[in-house]
């Protein structure tokens, strides 16, 4: 029983982590010149071949996007 509670608890972690690397990701869109968090529902209906990727929210601003008025990234 320990052993399934520490890999039940590993999972949590895990997941956490993963989701906290998303919320901190962001993607542009190469036609409207805006970005969004990875997980704004605008983002996620944007076509992959207009996506641009950013590591932070100042190497976006620098590349000349704008930011989300929905997700406020």
């Amino acid at each position: 029983m320990k052993k399934f509670l520490s890999i039940i608890i590993a999972i949590v972690v895990l997941t956490a982590s993963v989701a906290s690397v998303l919320a901190s990701s962001y993607v542009g869109n190469s036609n409207s010149r805006k970005f969004h968090y990875a997980d704004c529902s605008y983002a996620r209906k944007m076509n992959q071949k207009n996506s641009v990727y950013f590591n932070s929210r100042e190497e976006a601003v620098k590349a000349g996007y704008v930011a989300c008025k929905r997700c406020k990234p």
